[in-house]
C-alpha cells in the first residue's frame, strides 16, 4: 500500500520528521561510542547525557530540516518531469 500517491505536505512533514529523528539518533549514538570508547583507554567516563541530547537535537534538527525538505523538493520536480 502506497500511503503518499503524490509529493504534497504531509510527505514533506513526514520526511522532516523521519530525517530529523534518524539524524538526532545517530549523532546521540556516535557520541555516546566515542565517549565509551575514551572510557576504555583512558578509565574517565565523560559523557553529558543533557549536553549530549541538546547538540544531537540541535543539530539533527537543522540537517534534518535541509535533507527533508531537498529530498521532497527532488520528488516533487521528478513527479513535474513525469506529468509532461
Amino acid at each position: 500500500m502506497n500511503l503518499f500517491r503524490k509529493v504534497s505536505i504531509p510527505w514533506l512533514l513526514f520526511l522532516v520528521v523521519y530525517c530529523t529523528t534518524l539524524i538526532s539518533v545517530v549523532l546521540f549514538i556516535c557520541q555516546l561510542g566515542v565517549s565509551t570508547i575514551f572510557y576504555f583507554n583512558d578509565g574517565s567516563f565523560l559523557f553529558s547525557w543533557e549536553e549530549a541530547l541538546h547538540i544531537a537535537l540541535k543539530k539533527g534538527s537543522i540537517a534534518g530540516i535541509i535533507l527533508g525538505t531537498a529530498v521532497w523538493l527532488k520528488n516533487k520536480l521528478h513527479e513535474r518531469h513525469r506529468k509532461k
